[in-house]
């Protein structure tokens, strides 16, 4: 998003326009067209006798003309005339624009009924950033016949770094304070992406992991825009340099080749955004290259901006309404579910391209006008700070105040961003955009923004060496081994009374988000489109005369420091065959990030069965959640035939085959709900009835199973009491989030799993 730009009431005049971001004057070439010298009258009407030229004095008598002499090597030839590019001045509309694009993304964050699509405001900044900041490129190749690239990043140095640096800097101290202990190193992980402005990348990894899937939104989850914007703007420049190098400083020749490149750019990243949303719609939404089209439809807009002056002003009203039509109307029509970027962006960009075509050449257009009014300028005028600003405070006040988000403090929270940002727009952004000693030379504002980014990640190293050395003191001190679990229903009964958490609690909070079974990172557990791996996922003794396999999803790894425990004990070859969201039984579901049916599965499951009937295996262990959608009407049934469908496979190779049924699933991030209730455990521990959900799939599962001659072993009593299903046992925390078992407590049930397996 760019940073506001502050209003002006008066329109430029003719003439060369200032080389400032902040007082930008938008393009206009004008081709052979004469402009009279100041002070000379224009005729306002014809006259009625026919014209005369003024007297002249006769020529003196000259030579007869001799030939021009062609320019050979070192001869300069003649300068050509200057092209003009005259500027239109401030532009009220757009300032109104910044205002109704920040405010959609506010009333969206906030929770606003019937505004869920208010995400668009993010694409209408990126619009009006790609015209404003390619205006001025352009003006400064008709000025200076080049781009000055240290005097761009200088400019943007001071408009962006400042106010983006002050907020990481509260945001990592905010966090430390007020942030659940159990995802601070990840975020700030995600401050140091921030300020080297690729942290659009880490949300990309983030948003596709299957690991993180139910973790707290980052604090700093506003700033990916920023990072698309930077990235974009560290090469459009360079392309508007070559450009004017190209056309051998012909400015209007530039034009036309930045014209051509940027169209090229719009096309290719239109294709790519509409094809990625549907193949990876999170990868989409935050990577540069689905996004940058909508930055180039701005600079086409910039790079074509004589076409648009030549609108009619009836045109122009027409558009200009139909445009703010279009960039509100898509907030409320669109929602979470809704394909997005793709080509459900046009709507937004094409809107707001609208109305910025209709402010060209009419600026007192009806939208025009209600954009030009107060309250959207000043809205506009604090923008940058509005958006930099809302986002942690939703994201951290309540932690830090105890209180459950909702939509009234939201609100009230956004009536405090307003006067925060304020301050932050008179104290910070200001003073760094029009000191005159950073205007002075571009070294000194492209100083300033590496002093601010420098500054903030100090703020980020400090705090995370400071948590680094917690994590380590606390896991030195907190290490156990787990072996008595004679009475489970007593101790889980003790820790459904738990009040506050044990000192010497296994794993440590800081660390349990990372507190998973070694096959996850060993890549015997497939991610998403993963068929195949690439290692041999064997474990215990690899000669050994027993072979057992572990089968399923994530719900099937998490037993795997059990059975591996089992298999040292026993003697046995442990073969992992894992796979995130793919179900045993042979049912085909949804691709869990992508808009289709996961045939990935399905032939990884049909492999697996193919290899164990060569394998011979002794045992097979097999689980997998019950949480699942399954296409038709009677999911129990489709569910059961799944099972039968995949047992008659597993039990041709010959093995015994034992099925676990499902470990419970809690309605919140455990972990997270720790940290913040460290002395009201109670208050995150979920009822049975909520942690057991989709019981007509655990009933039909457990029929089909027995019924197929499987060893069925019932699980949830190792978790679950009758009315609640604890979550820290003893000095063990149950979960790693909401719905996987730690190690640690996995570990501690080895004996019990030991005892019910058919093989010794």
């Amino acid at each position: 998003m760019t940073s506001p730009q502050p209003p002006d009431p008066r329109r430029a005049a003719a003439g060369p326009a200032v080389n400032e971001e902040s007082t930008l004057h938008l393009p206009l070439t004008t081709p052979g067209q004469a402009v009279p010298p100041p002070g000379t009258a224009r005729r306002t009407m014809p006259s009625p006798y026919p014209a005369r030229a003024p007297f002249r004095a006769p020529d003196p008598i000259r030579p007869p003309p001799v030939a021009p002499v062609q320019p050979g090597p070192g001869v300069p030839a003649a300068p050509a005339p200057a092209a003009r590019w005259q500027g239109t001045g401030f532009r009220p509309d757009i300032q109104g624009l910044r205002a109704v694009a920040v405010v959609l993304v506010l009333l969206t964050h906030a929770g606003l009924p019937f505004m869920a699509g208010g995400y668009v405001g993010v694409d209408v900044f990126f619009v009006v950033s790609g015209f404003l900041i390619t205006s001025l490129l352009v003006e400064e190749v008709f000025a200076t016949r080049t781009v000055s690239i240290a005097g761009f990043y200088a400019r943007r140095a001071r408009r962006i770094l400042p106010a983006a640096s002050v907020v990481t800097i509260a945001t990592v101290a905010g966090a430390a304070l007020w942030y659940p202990i159990t995802r601070l190193e990840s975020v700030l992980q995600d401050a140091f992406t921030v300020v080297v402005y690729v942290v659009n990348f880490r949300f990309v990894a983030e948003q596709t992991q299957y690991l993180n899937a139910d973790q707290l939104p980052s604090p700093f989850q506003q700033y990916w825009s920023l990072a698309v914007e930077e990235q974009f703007y560290l090469v459009w420049p360079l392309l508007l340099l070559g450009a004017a190098a190209l056309s051998k400083r012909d400015p209007r020749k530039a034009v036309r080749i930045g014209l051509g490149a940027i169209a090229a750019v719009f096309a290719l990243s239109l294709v790519a955004s509409v094809f990625l949303t549907e193949a990876t719609p999170a990868a989409a939404y935050y990577a540069t290259h689905t996004r940058v089209w909508e930055l180039a439809a701005g600079a086409l807009l910039a790079l074509s901006l004589p076409t648009w002056r030549r609108l009619p002003k009836a045109v122009a009203a027409v558009l200009g309404i139909a445009g703010l039509a279009a960039v509100v109307g898509s907030a409320f029509l669109y929602d979470a579910a809704t394909p997005f970027p793709g080509y459900t962006a046009l709507l937004p960009v094409v809107g707001t391209m609208l109305v910025i075509a209709a402010g060209t050449g009419w600026d007192r257009h009806p939208a025009a006008a209600l954009l030009a009014t107060g309250p959207f300028q000043y809205v506009g005028k604090i923008s940058y700070s509005l958006y930099l600003w809302h986002w942690p405070v939703l994201i951290l006040i309540p932690l830090a105040i105890g209180a459950e988000p909702s939509l009234v403090l939201n609100l009230a929270l956004l009536a405090a961003v307003f006067a925060l940002s304020q301050l932050s727009y008179l104290l910070v952004e200001q003073p760094m955009r029009g000191a005159k000693l950073l205007k002075s030379h571009s070294g000194y504002g492209i100083g300033a923004g590496i002093l601010c980014s420098l500054l903030a990640l100090g703020t980020v190293v400090a705090t995370s060496v400071t948590e680094l050395r917690t994590a380590q003191e606390n896991q030195a001190s907190q290490e156990i081994q787990v072996d008595d679990i004679e009475g489970l229903t007593a101790t889980l009964t003790e820790g459904a009374q738990t009040q506050t958490l044990p000192e010497d609690l296994q794993p440590p909070l800081e660390s349990v988000a990372e507190d998973y079974p070694r096959v996850f990172a060993d890549g015997c557990f497939l991610s998403f489109n993963q068929t195949a791996s690439e290692a041999d996922c064997v474990y215990g003794s690899a000669d050994a005369d027993t072979t057992v396999v572990l089968f399923g999803d994530s719900h099937a790894a998490q037993w795997f420091p059990a059975v591996e425990s089992i298999a040292l004990e026993r003697d046995w070859r442990v073969v992992v065959r894992s796979k995130a969201s793919c179900p045993v039984p042979d049912v085909t579901v949804d691709h869990p990030s992508e808009d289709r049916e996961y045939s990935e599965c399905d032939q990884w499951r049909g492999d697996v069965v193919d290899y164990l009937g060569s394998l011979k295996p002794a045992l097979v262990i097999a689980t997998s959640s019950v949480f699942y959608d399954l296409p038709g009407e009677d999911d129990a049934a489709a569910w059961a035939s799944g099972w039968e469908r995949t047992l008659t496979g597993l039990k041709d190779s010959g093995a015994a085959v034992v099925t676990l049924s499902d470990t419970p699933r809690t309605p919140w991030n455990v972990p997270d709900c720790l940290a913040t209730h460290q002395d009201e455990v109670p208050e995150c521990v979920p009822p049975r009835a909520d942690a057991l959900p989709n019981g007509n799939l655990r009933d039909a599962e457990s029929v089909a199973q027995s019924a197929s001659g499987a060893t069925v072993i019932d699980v949830v009593p190792w978790f679950c009491l009758e009315d609640v299903c604890p979550v820290v046992v003893e000095h063990l925390q149950v979960y790693r989030d909401r719905n996987h078992i730690t190690v640690s407590y996995i570990s501690s049930l080895a004996p019990l799993l030991a005892e019910r397996l058919p093989v010794q």
